[in-house]
């Protein structure tokens, strides 16, 4: 079997993390990785800001010929797009001529933020579509066939998101990895002002950051946290903040997972699939800010972390019980794209 992966393969992405699961998951299978990020990279700034914004320009362009140079005279098994939101429908229907099966995978939403109008001149081009945003739903009916619709939930990567330390080991502290939005910092700024130490990482957190430099509660590691890092920080945590975006009506994130997989309580926003995903012995759920400082306060205050072990415990077995992993989400998405496992 010969296959194709187009999309970002930069160490630590989540889309890295599926190419080698991928690979992993078919022993004797011949896969070609095709990274989209080095012609993004590379081009200019204004190139950049115009293709995020506006998904044209110079950099858009190069993407595109560098994805239709490598697919010249190939015939392929499986080509999987991860975010296929710069590929031009002329640069997709030249894949599509080229393969058997033809997979596209995003962990974002495709009709909010992130929205291409490439990716909806060409999604019906598909074999399958893999989504994990349930309120996408609606909008991908529309524009294909439901029989080609697969809906999946986020997932970790098993090699890399674990427990690295012990209980004794762990800070009594939340933290939180991320993306700063309006609503993440008005969570943080309560955690502290009810006197919960916060550690920080991500981009766009510097003009909070700067606000807040006097307060000894709040620890910042910085914009680029990612893979190894990532999960190191989190397994160094008692708590790990699962903060949803506000940007779209997000109801669970990688950050679901990947903190219980690390051995950190999940202290995530209450939604109709998160109390699905863990009870609440599993996981620690709150409706605002100050239900959240109020829930914390006490238990990264008591003498014992019995509470927190427990939780975090729990909430450990139930992702593995239930197959979060990317290694039992991609082996079903390849099921359903009718492609035989060795």
């Amino acid at each position: 079997m010969k296959a194709a992966y187009v999309g970002i393969t930069s160490p630590g992405s989540t889309s890295r993390m599926r190419a080698e699961w991928l690979r992993k998951l078919t022993p004797g299978w011949e896969w070609e990785w095709m990274d989209t990020d080095p012609p993004l990279q590379d081009s200019t700034r204004v190139w950049r800001t115009l293709a995020f914004r506006a998904k044209r320009g110079h950099a858009v362009n190069r993407i595109n010929e560098m994805v239709t140079r490598r697919f010249r005279d190939k015939s392929l098994d499986l080509v999987w797009v991860d975010k296929g939101v710069f590929l031009r429908i002329d640069t997709v229907r030249d894949i599509r001529s080229r393969t058997r099966r033809l997979v596209h995978y995003t962990p974002d939403t495709a009709f909010r933020a992130n929205r291409s109008f490439h990716f909806e001149s060409t999604v019906g081009l598909y074999d399958l579509v893999v989504t994990t945003k349930s309120f996408d739903v609606d909008d991908y009916k529309r524009r294909i066939d439901p029989e080609k619709l697969l809906v999946t939930t986020q997932g970790y990567d098993p090699s890399i998101h674990y427990p690295r330390h012990t209980d004794d080991e762990r800070r009594r502290e939340a933290l939180f990895v991320g993306l700063a939005e309006p609503d993440r910092e008005r969570c943080i700024a309560a955690l502290l002002r009810h006197e919960i130490p916060v550690r920080l990482g991500g981009r766009g957190w510097g003009p909070f950051v700067y606000r807040y430099r006097s307060n000894p509660l709040l620890a910042y590691e910085g914009e680029d946290i990612f893979g190894d890092d990532y999960a190191d920080l989190l397994s160094k945590s008692w708590v790990g903040l699962g903060l949803l975006s506000k940007k779209f009506p997000e109801l669970h994130t990688t950050r679901t997972f990947e903190i219980p997989a690390c051995g950190a309580v999940l202290a995530t926003e209450q939604t109709s699939e998160t109390t699905v995903f863990f009870n609440d012995s599993e996981a620690l759920f709150f409706t605002d800010h100050a239900s959240l400082a109020a829930r914390l306060g006490p238990l990264l205050r008591d003498d014992t972390v019995s509470s927190l072990s427990e939780t975090a415990s729990a909430g450990k077995r139930r992702v593995v019980a239930d197959g979060r992993d990317y290694e039992s989400i991609l082996a079903a998405i390849l099921s359903d794209a009718r492609l035989s496992l060795p």
